[in-house]
């Protein structure tokens, strides 16, 4: 059999081109149509300020895949083929970007923008097709969310194609709206296409799309879904050539991640916690009610997605960002009903806890995680530790070649496994990065450990190197279901 070349970049990339054309060109079309009130002003600066102000963005490192775009701005690293781990469109967005700025930190300033921007989508298309009270009240959570705002400062392909969805969703409420028919189906479909592009998952919002336009149904099909049609086909391809590099990490392993994360809901944070629940029930009511079209189809992501998601391996908050157009209804719904209103609090507090929760953790360094660790626990070296099996990523203790990971406690027999080998010991070092937020998001990582498994602290450890500190968690029974809320060893500073 004669073996098949291996794509070259320009082919797996090319789908992006036509997309970003039917994009541009619909935005033209769509021109008059943008604009923004007054309130969407306050949100936007506020969302600003928290982004730029609150977050200490001084600690910012370029971490795990962040890092290989940075590389890829800095013309360190060639554009390749890529796959899902680096997608060939944020190559050669990033490349390109290279090209005319020198300076990374360019990047982070670009993921702020298309934050904001992401944000004014949605309270656009909320606001047309439901009212400015709801708008206000979407735009805020967005503004205020913690995920959301992490995310905003990551080169990592999150933020991102978010946006490109939201832009699509404003497309489609400018065209039910009664605006130009041609430049919305192009504008959304460009812009569709562009999301999957950039991040496959986005084509989780597709059926939603569809289902609006179902329901609303638009006059003038024939001049809105030519647009729309291209753009699912040039999606469909793009998507196509990237899970061509390859198996899709974690494929081998769908039904045994979607069983065991199934039940965590610590990723939806601060909406897993029960006080928000009221709230989100109440403002999905609301909007069932009085925006039926609108409503259905938006709330439906916020489980769509978690199923979806759940069959990966490495599930974790980077995947839920688009729930947040679902979420963005329900506390529309409060805002819909003055009698709802002070139900926003039972939002507003847990995530202000959240900010505060990831300024504390926000690339965290070892110095900060190590004043946080409980000093009444005893303190031993990493050579003095007991023959136990061990659980560590960091490269200072175990060679990397020998580590044992967070991945090898998923399956309960290969627990027990090593459980076994270290004769009923089993350990796991938590370490700076499983405390810490960062775009690596090992500590979505440590979360699902620490939901799966009963784990006791033990002790901190000191060394190899200096500066180095971990703490010892026992990893006991696996739990029948992870549906407790997520617990952590270490109380930041």
């Amino acid at each position: 059999m004669t073996p098949v070349a291996p794509l070259e970049p320009w082919q797996t990339v090319w789908p992006a081109l036509p997309a970003l054309l039917m994009a541009l060109w619909g935005a033209w079309g769509l021109r008059r149509e943008l604009g923004l009130d007054r309130w969407s002003v306050v949100v936007l600066v506020l969302a600003l300020a928290v982004r730029a102000l609150w977050v200490p963005l001084h600690r910012h490192e370029f971490d795990g895949h962040e890092a290989e775009y940075r590389d890829l701005f800095l013309g360190a690293r060639a554009v390749g083929r890529g796959g899902t781990l680096l997608y060939p469109a944020m190559q050669w967005l990033y490349a390109g970007l290279g090209i005319v700025l020198d300076d990374p930190r360019w990047l982070i300033v670009l993921s702020t923008a298309c934050s904001l921007v992401g944000i004014a989508a949605g309270m656009g298309a909320t606001r047309r097709l439901w009212g400015p009270g709801p708008a206000l009240a979407a735009g805020l959570l967005m503004a205020l969310w913690g995920d959301a705002v992490f995310w905003s400062s990551s080169a990592y392909n999150v933020i991102l194609p978010h946006t490109l969805l939201a832009v699509g969703l404003w497309a489609l409420a400018v065209l039910i709206d009664g605006a130009r028919p041609g430049p919305a189906g192009a504008l959304a479909g460009g812009a569709f296409a562009l999301a999957v592009a950039t991040r496959v998952e986005g084509a989780l919002v597709a059926p939603s799309a569809l289902l609006m336009l179902a329901l609303y149904r638009p006059p003038a099909p024939g001049r809105w879904a030519p647009g729309l049609v291209l753009g699912g086909v040039l999606g469909a391809v793009a998507m196509a050539l990237v899970l061509s590099a390859g198996e899709a990490p974690g494929a081998d392993a769908r039904a045994a991640s979607f069983w065991m994360n199934l039940g965590i809901f610590a990723y939806f944070a601060p909406f897993d916690a029960p006080i928000t629940w009221p709230a989100l029930i109440v403002g999905a009511a609301i909007a069932l009610v009085e925006r039926p079209k609108l409503a259905v189809p938006l709330l439906l992501l916020i489980p769509g997605i978690h199923l979806a998601s759940a069959t990966f391996d490495d599930y974790g908050a980077r995947h839920l960002l688009n729930v947040g157009f679902g979420l963005g209804v329900a506390a529309g719904g409060l805002a819909a009903r003055r009698w709802a209103a002070p139900l926003a609090l039972l939002l507003l507090v847990p995530m202000m806890q959240d900010l505060s929760d990831l300024r504390r953790r926000y690339y965290a360094s070892e110095e900060a995680f190590a004043a946080a660790l409980d000093p009444a626990l005893p303190k031993i070296y990493v050579n003095d530790l007991p023959a136990c099996a061990l659980i560590v990523e960091d490269f200072r203790v175990v060679p990397e070649d020998e580590q044992r990971s967070h991945f090898n406690l998923l399956d309960a027999a290969e627990a027990e496994a090593l459980r076994a080998e270290g004769d009923g010991c089993l350990w796991w070092l938590y370490g700076v990065q499983d405390h810490r937020l960062s775009s690596r998001a090992v500590r979505d990582r440590a979360i699902r450990t620490m939901l799966l498994y009963e784990t006791k602290p033990v002790a901190v450890v000191i060394g190899p190197e200096r500066g180095y500190v971990g703490l010892t968690m026992e990893i006991g029974k696996r739990r029948a279901l992870p549906l407790v809320p997520a617990w952590s060893p270490v109380e930041s500073p």
